[in-house]
């Protein structure tokens, strides 16, 4: 395995960025498209960035602490590897059907709560399976990562996902609603058939073995219960789901919000007693969590696992840091990650690359527009600033408002794609560096994957367009 492939490819990305910079001018579109000087990203500018990256997201940082902090408080307790243990018995000679399960759920979830980073909080109970299954890294990795990416490509009523997209283009959030679910499950047929396929293949093969396997937890006593852990994990899980469906958005149900509005406001005297407890400018809505709302539940569900399996506060506090620490490298990698977005971001030189593309054809290309929805994926990372940056002058030079609905399942479908495959994707380097798997390894068992998915996308699109 080459060794630190990963910090080499989003080092890579970083310095093309900033070669960007000193090649094109700064280009942004408010009423009309705007062209200024060039804007060059110095030494020191760029070593300033590490604080904004901090300042404006480092919430993901501090939540994928979080979870190795959870998952290190579960390696010291014996009934999270009898829970293990007890999966892989149940599955086993039905080891595909696991698989399969554990790919379709996570890709519904992405795509109707739209959580997506949120999910790496299951990732290591789902490695840890599959690997006790006989499975090897990369076929871990193809279920956790590519189920995530098809849930994302074909987004359904997610208004995480889309809102900015739609809202841009002026669309609903039911906007070609059956499309979207056909993308969803072609997207999620091709993942079973290749995911299905490479583990077939590479089951228990010694030759997949490498020097630095995943660590596992051990068993120490095989009597001890495991119910605690199935209970907290569920919880957090059905939580974060009901947390970020867009009930009020998408599903016109205000409930969550009123009772949000009754708490934060409940006064004792004249005195807001939770408003106050829990932060009355901090506090949303179920249907508006982000990672930091993760992060607190995550970390109360570590404490609250380590009080029902008795343990010391000292003992809690050891376990959650050593934790933490194999979590480092993952959070280090997305904070790279970040260094982009905050280049592309202050640097606005995009839109002068994209410019000469969308416009080599008159109206709306499928081909030009995924392209370039493609590569403002890999740099602007977040669908806010993927969007943000391009649609509005997409809206400038194509009049023909029918076309929309197509316009953003392209940016919405390329988008997930680029979370297969791009460096800056936050999913796929935190989850490959947790794996020990270097990009290149991730290519290889992948590539027929991303490969099938792009030539059905533009399949579709190109019917879409035709119809």
């Amino acid at each position: 395995m080459k060794k630190h492939s990963l910090f080499k490819v989003i080092g890579i990305t970083i310095i093309v960025a900033v070669l960007l910079t000193w090649i094109f001018p700064i280009t942004y579109f408010g009423y009309s498209l705007t062209e200024e000087a060039r804007s060059q990203v110095g030494l020191f500018e760029l070593f300033s960035m590490g604080p904004v990256v901090f300042y404006y997201f480092g919430s993901i940082i501090f939540y994928v602490l979080a979870i190795g902090g959870f998952y290190g408080v579960l390696h010291s307790i014996d009934g999270y590897r009898n829970l293990l243990d007890k999966i892989v018995d149940k599955f086993k000679g039905k080891e595909n059907i696991f698989l399969i399960v554990v790919m379709v759920l996570f890709a519904l979830i992405a795509s109707m709560a739209g959580i997506t980073t949120g999910l790496l909080f299951l990732f290591p109970l789902i490695i840890s399976i599959i690997l006790l299954m006989g499975y090897n890294k990369q076929t871990a990795a193809l279920v956790t990562i590519g189920s995530v990416a098809v849930g994302l490509i074909g987004t359904t009523v997610s208004a995480t996902n889309i809102n900015v997209i739609v809202g841009i283009l002026g669309l609903d959030f039911s906007s070609e609603l059956l499309t979207k679910a056909i993308i969803l499950i072609i997207g999620l047929v091709l993942l079973i058939f290749n995911t299905l396929s490479y583990a077939k293949k590479h089951k228990n093969n010694k030759e997949d073995k490498n020097d630095d396997e995943l660590e596992l937890p051990t068993s120490k006593d095989s009597k001890k219960r495991s119910w605690p852990i199935v209970l907290i994990i569920d919880l957090i899980l059905i939580i974060m789901i009901l947390a970020s469906i867009s009930w009020d958005t998408v599903l016109g149900v205000e409930l969550f919000n009123n009772i949000h509005e009754n708490v934060m406001n409940f006064e004792v005297g004249d005195f807001a007693i939770f408003g106050k407890i829990l932060g009355e400018n901090n506090t949303v809505a179920f249907g508006k969590w982000t990672l930091i709302e993760y992060t607190l539940l995550v970390t109360l569900g570590a404490g609250l696992i380590s009080l029902l399996y008795k343990k010391s506060l000292n003992k809690f506090i050891k376990a959650f840091y050593e934790g933490m620490k194999k979590a480092f490298k993952p959070a280090l990698l997305i904070f790279f990650a970040y260094i982009v977005l905050v280049i592309t971001a202050t640097h606005p030189v995009l839109l002068a690359i994209f410019e000469p593309i969308l416009t080599a054809t008159s109206g709306f290309n499928v081909f030009t527009m995924s392209i370039v929805a493609f590569i403002s994926s890999i740099f602007n990372i977040e669908t806010y600033y993927t969007a943000s940056a391009v649609l509005p002058y997409v809206t400038s030079i194509i009049s023909d408002t029918s076309t929309y609905p197509l316009i953003a399942i392209v940016w919405q479908a390329m988008y997930g794609l680029a979370a297969l495959v791009a460096p800056t994707s936050l999913v796929l380097i935190a989850t490959l560096s947790y794996l020990n798997i270097s990009f290149w390894q991730w290519l290889k068992a992948s590539w027929k994957l991303i490969l099938e998915i792009l030539v059905a996308l533009l399949l579709i699109f190109t019917i879409l367009i035709l119809i």
